[in-house]
């Protein structure tokens, strides 16, 4: 065979942002080549056809692949719905090259790595990375995934057992419940309807079920068309064996027809060159060969009889053609496909009777109230830049004046609304309109929907104009004159201004998740687009697609709409309309109770009174109170992208993520009530900022007691989660511009006090924050409306709590009731929040601010200079100063009580266990979480913290990184226990205030260490899980002794390396910042002296990095013995949830103390845990670590007292200092 070249086709370059710092090649592989790099017999020198888009992103530490099959559940044989999805979980067990099932996560685990797979409708994604020097090899083991997968049948029939898991996971998901109502409501023979994730009923893998199905929730129904299927190749006889094989042969043919190369894109991206992933991508991916052209071979595994062999040879060829007349169902995904495909909806009035609007009302498991109007369009798919429904999503989403946003809170009748494509497919959209309904537009949802079509016909009515003033666009008519003229041009060309702004300033993130996104998109739109596919970027006022947008506005109408509520309130009312009621039937469609195949949901599809749909059609001469009109010009578009002019000119050329973050810098510390930290962005070359600013006070979740104690008080906290809410409410429709233009916002309520957050485009940024600041110092925004909404949703949450939980989420509920919690649980948070009125939230609001020992954080980072944050700082400490003058009574104490977070310390030599049973009544699947809790405190920082501290807190680390794959591997994919499996260690803190001789009080944050592991499991009782858990953690001491120090020292740098990777994104630069801020500051930083200020644990990550690379085989061993096994000196916490399959016994079997478990307390009601947690003391740090701090207060003591008592002078205390000094006329400078 003669060599040829093997050069690959390059395409054109990719679109990419301003400040998207990576190279792109994208290119078209070669033809399959054999082992010895020769072109393979049959090849007939055409392209293989697999895309390839190569990225060299210097800053990243990190090396990340992904492979996107332009197939998936879409694609499902109907007679094995499913098979795309156990598809992707076979892929990862083996290959040809790497037979062992385990020796791709084990490899990414052990250097820093780690993966995923999706499986939509249209698309199976594949994922890794790795630390990029060990690139090359993982690549290699993922490439041949693609190549030669093993799909043994051993694999198979456990690994069908995971898909089973992960279905049962999601039957109590409201949101998965409602999906697969939504394809109940769909055409069957429309490839929508498909039910895509499968189960062991759907995808009969395992020859012997070794799974318990006795749950009372799985009625699924035999596979009958798989059952006639086995029945023609058997002459009739065949048994669960032949299935099993069946299944085989189907994901065998499955993988061959769609796993192709023209059908497959490929991302890779790390810091090698360009050149260099070239050379490791080519000659691997270029050996994928054209399965489908090849013949059948091979026989079933353990056939040796000719009759065997010839059963074999007819399921391959079944499978085969079942495979190949499911592809067609669903047309290809890539808008450059041969043949556009054509309008084809999954919803038509035709399969409900033949008339719209009908309405479909569901039970939801939690307490909400949700309305969705629903509208089959035109798909879009192919002009993601020109799509109607992305304008008819701005209009119906907006929340500011003049929406329908905007009239239906301030009426009381919504909370939230959201409008967009809920489905979105080559041949279909599915437009909805949702909504979160009060109690008042639960009763009143008709005029809800009445409102909804009125600003439907208003838009029309707006599009009517534009077509009828600019039938043609002109070539003469300017942008401008046609944004002055027309509304509907004027908010497209805003929409693509801000869409084209946020394309060219956002910094490229992590690879992990930007591989396989950017994999997706180029199987849709291709590779030169797509980066920018849908941010608009040729678009403006002229290119608005109005006839288009005229098309969809006549779609947005009753007669194509469908509605659905989904709420307790609206099943109560569809269950008394049809009872004793026979059903009513329309053309053959019988209105009533309909039954969901997979999940088992039940639901009800109505039709709507005529009147109803009359007014909805405006029909109906009704009074309107509605002023609705469409968005007026956004006032906080930036209007400027400059960047500071304090900046060094390399810091303006572009982004330097390799560049060491240097800490902020304290630029104002006024003791007595706050401090301003500063850092000038030098590394992402941005116009962004982002702002933090702490509100520290101690009213937001205690109360004064005597003295200078305060203690928890569980009324207080949900005061001030009543507050947090009510805010965001009445700020909703001011801020939604801001939203629009980049600028977003939070006001978050901790331990700490309130936190308020912003972020965005710098040149607006200190207007909204003192915007947010000044509203929510006055008590006008708690209004009404806006507080009966918050205790509607607070109160139905809480009362649903229990109900519509998973049993993982459940467990860590019990374990941190026990564990962190300070209030009486659920129950007692939804007394407190049905008895809270209007004025209690109002008196608390104003009682903060007459806190004496409130005082604030505030950190200013990104592009903004020292001198604009100064002013900023001025002012907003100005806006706080002017509210507490109101307020605040002379007082000379001063009262330096600093809130924080809180955790007990669980004694050693004694195993709790937490026993409850789930009260989610659709809940299969049992948990068990296990928390190991060190004793040591944590690592603070290399001045805060002991060598013992850091040494131990590394090792953990370290630990909790070398078992997570083994793990997995023995509970998950081994013994298959259920589909989540996990473990991982957990950083939490503890703040304790320890009084000096004087006034005053001094904080200490203390962080503590844990490694937690849990399962979710329908198959396995959890009495017997954690039987399998203690295992594991026996025999896994021996695979630490027996692992090679080569090991060791890959798993110790892999972490290092993950500790030092370079941040990507300022706001993640500056959270970092902020928890240090927020939680040492107050110990380490009175009057900002440079040796306090170098004590803040900036450099933490450097310093256990460093830490980690020195620990040895008997310092981790040391630390498991003590930690996890030896039960005299660990401190564990067993938190176990039962579901349907395996209840809880009663009277509870207790588990009998031994040298697995050591001395068990068991609890199994919460009265018993209330008790028990009363009889732990909180963790705090031993004495010797209270040094540091007493000394540096004891120094500063009197200095701080001196500024309260002549602050006092003042008569409104300390706040007043800052007062004067805003008043203060500013000296001139020359």
């Amino acid at each position: 065979m003669t060599n040829i070249s093997l050069s690959p086709d390059y395409l054109l370059p990719v679109i990419k942002g301003k400040s998207d710092y990576r190279s792109y090649r994208p290119l078209i592989l070669p033809y399959p080549l054999d082992d010895e790099g020769k072109v393979k017999d049959g090849g007939n020198g055409e392209r293989n056809g697999l895309t390839v888009i190569l990225i060299q992103d210097q800053n990243s530490k990190h090396f990340a692949a992904a492979v996107s099959v332009a197939s998936g559940a879409s694609a499902d044989p109907r007679a094995l719905p499913g098979i795309a999805h156990f598809c992707e979980h076979m892929c990862f067990l083996g290959s040809e090259a790497y037979p062992k099932e385990n020796e791709y996560k084990q490899y990414l685990s052990q250097h820093g790595g780690k993966s995923n797979a999706s499986t939509s409708a249209s698309h199976t994604t594949y994922q890794f990375d790795v630390l990029a020097d060990y690139g090359q090899k993982a690549l290699d083991i993922f490439s041949n995934f693609f190549i030669a997968p093993l799909f043994t049948m051993s694999g198979t029939e456990r690994e069908v057992h995971a898909v089973d898991s992960e279905n049962s996971k999601n039957l109590i998901n409201d949101g998965r419940r409602r999906w697969q109502i939504l394809k109940d409501l769909a055409d069957k023979n429309h490839h929508f309807s498909k039910f895509s994730t499968g189960n062991k009923k759907t995808l009969p893998a395992a020859a012997v079920d070794s799974g318990d199905d006795s749950s009372p929730h799985r009625k699924e129904e035999g596979n009958s068309r798989l059952d006639g299927i086995l029945w023609s190749i058997n002459d009739g006889e065949y048994d669960e064996h032949d299935k099993a094989t069946f299944v085989r042969a189907v994901l065998l043919a499955f993988h061959k027809r769609h796993y192709r190369p023209t059908n497959m894109t490929v991302v890779v991206v790390g810091p090698q060159t360009l050149d260099e992933l070239e050379s490791w991508v080519v000659p691997r991916f270029g050996r994928i060969p054209d399965r489908w052209l090849e013949k059948n071979e091979g026989t079933v595994e353990g056939a040796t009889e000719e009759a065997a062999v010839e059963k074999w040879a007819k399921m391959q060829k079944a499978a085969a053609k079942l495979v190949n007349e499911a592809a067609n169902d669903a047309p290809p995904v890539s808008i450059n496909a041969e043949k556009k495909p054509s309008f084809c909806p999954s919803f038509r009035p035709q399969l409900q009777g033949g008339k719209w609007p009908i309405l479909v009302t569901v039970l939801p498991l939690k307490s909400t109230r949700t309305l969705v109007l629903y509208f089959p369009l035109p798909p879009t798919w192919h002009v993601p830049d020109q799509s109607p429904t992305r304008i008819l999503s701005h209009l119906f989403g907006h929340e500011g004046p003049g929406s329908v946003f905007a009239l239906l809170q301030d009426a009381g009748l919504i909370t939230s609304l959201s409008a967009g494509n809920r489905v979105s497919a080559p041949d279909q959209n599915l437009f909805q309109i949702q909504m979160s309904l009060t109690a008042d537009g639960e009763e009143n949802w008709k005029e809800v929907v009445r409102v909804l079509f009125s600003y439907g016909r208003l838009i029309r009515d707006y599009a009517k104009k534009s077509m009828s003033s600019h039938p043609g666009q002109a070539e003469d008519t300017t942008r401008a004159e046609y944004a002055n003229l027309d509304p509907l041009r004027r908010i497209w060309d805003e929409v693509a201004t801000l869409d084209r702004m946020r394309f060219d300033q956002t910094s490229p993130g992590h690879v992990y998740s930007f591989a396989p996104a950017l994999a997706q998109s180029a199987s849709k739109y291709g590779t030169t687009h797509c980066l920018s596919a849908g941010s608009l970027l040729n678009e403006n006022g002229t290119t608005l697609p109005l006839q288009e947008l005229m098309d969809f506005c006549e779609k947005i109408i009753p007669e194509n709409c469908f509605v659905e509520r989904c709420s307790k309130g609206a099943w109560a009312e569809a269950e008394a309309s049809f009872k004793g009621n026979d059903p009513t039937k329309s053309n053959q469609f019988c209105f009533g109770k309909q039954t969901e195949k997979w999940y088992q949901v039940d639901y009800y599809v109505s039709p709507i009174d005529d009147e109803a749909v009359r007014g909805w059609n405006g029909d109906v001469d009704v009074e309107c109170p509605y002023a609705l009109h469409l968005p007026e010009p956004n006032r906080y578009i930036p209007r400027s992208l400059e960047l500071c002019p304090d900046l060094p000119e390399d810091a303006k050329k572009g982004p330097r993520i390799e560049k060491p973050i240097e800490p902020p810098k304290l630029i104002v510390n006024n003791h007595a009530t706050g401090r301003l930290w500063w850092r000038l962005d030098d590394r992402y070359a941005l116009p962004k900022a982002t702002l933090k600013f702490l509100i520290r006070t101690a009213k937001v979740e205690h109360r004064s007691t005597t003295g200078l104690q305060w203690e928890y008080d569980a009324l207080t906290a949900m005061r001030s989660n009543f507050v947090t809410g009510i805010f965001a409410d009445s700020l909703a429709q001011e801020t939604y511009d801001a939203d629009l233009a980049g600028l977003g916002w939070s006001l978050s309520k901790s331990s700490s006090g309130y936190t308020l957050s912003c972020h965005g485009y710098s040149d607006r940024l200190s207007h909204l924050a003192l915007k947010l600041l000044s509203d929510f110092c006055s008590d006008s925004f708690i209004k009404e409306t806006h507080f009966s909404s918050n205790q509607d949703k607070i109160v139905r949450g809480l009362e649903s709590y229990f109900e519509s939980r998973r049993a993982d989420s459940l467990a860590v509920y019990y374990r941190d009731l026990l564990l962190t919690s300070r209030s009486g649980g659920v129950e007692e948070n939804l007394e407190y929040a049905k008895g809270l009125s209007m004025k209690d939230i109002v008196d608390h609001h104003r009682s903060v601010w007459t806190d004496e020992g409130m005082f604030v954080e505030c950190l200013y980072s990104g592009n903004v200079s020292s001198e604009e944050a100064k002013d900023f700082f001025e002012q907003a400490m100005g806006i706080i100063g002017t509210a507490r003058s109101h307020l605040c009574e002379k007082s000379s104490q001063f009262r330096g009580w600093v809130p924080g977070p809180f955790e007990r310390r669980l004694p050693t030599g004694e195993d709790f266990e937490l026993h409850f049973q789930s009260k989610n009544a659709k809940e299969e699947n049992g948990a068990v979480l296990v928390t190991y809790q060190s004793q040591t405190e944590g690592f603070k920082g290399k001045s805060l913290s002991s060598q013992e501290s850091m040494r131990l807190s590394a090792t953990i680390r370290l630990i909790s990184t070398i078992m997570r794959e083994p793990f997995f591997n023995e509970l998950r994919t081994k013994q298959q226990l259920g589909y989540i499996v996990s473990s991982y260690y957990d950083l939490n803190f503890s703040s304790k205030q320890f009084s000096i001789p004087t006034d005053e009080v001094f904080p200490s944050t203390t962080p503590i260490d844990s490694i937690v592991l849990y399962v979710l499991s329908r198959n396995t009782k959890p009495t017997e899980v954690i039987n399998r858990i203690d295992d594991f953690l026996m025999n896994f001491r021996s695979r630490i002794a027996d692992m090679t120090s080569y090991e060791i020292q890959s798993f110790a740098d892999s972490l290092a390396d993950q500790l030092t990777k370079p941040i990507r994104k300022l706001g993640d630069e500056a959270g970092g910042h902020f928890s240090k801020i927020r939680r040492f500051a107050p110990e380490v930083v009175v009057d900002g002296s440079e040796i306090e200020l170098e004590k803040l644990p900036w450099d933490n990550a450097d310093v256990l990095a460093k830490c980690v690379r020195t620990l040895s085989r008997e310092d981790i061993l040391n630390v498991w013995d003590s930690l996890v096994l030896k039960t005299e000196s660990r401190s564990r916490i067993v938190s176990y949830v039962y579901g349907n399959t395996f209840p809880m016994d009663i009277p509870l079997k207790i588990r009998s103390s031994n040298d697995v478990t050591g001395k068990v307390v068991n609890i199994s009601t919460k009265e018993e845990l209330l008790i028990k947690r009363r009889s732990l003391i909180p963790y705090e740090p031993n004495d010797k670590r209270g040094i540091f701090v007493r000394a540096v207060w004891e120094k500063h003591r009197t200095r701080v007292r001196y500024a309260a008592a002549a602050a006092a002078v003042v008569g409104v205390g300390l706040w007043g200092l800052t007062m004067m000094k805003r008043d203060q006329p500013k000296k001139k400078t020359n």
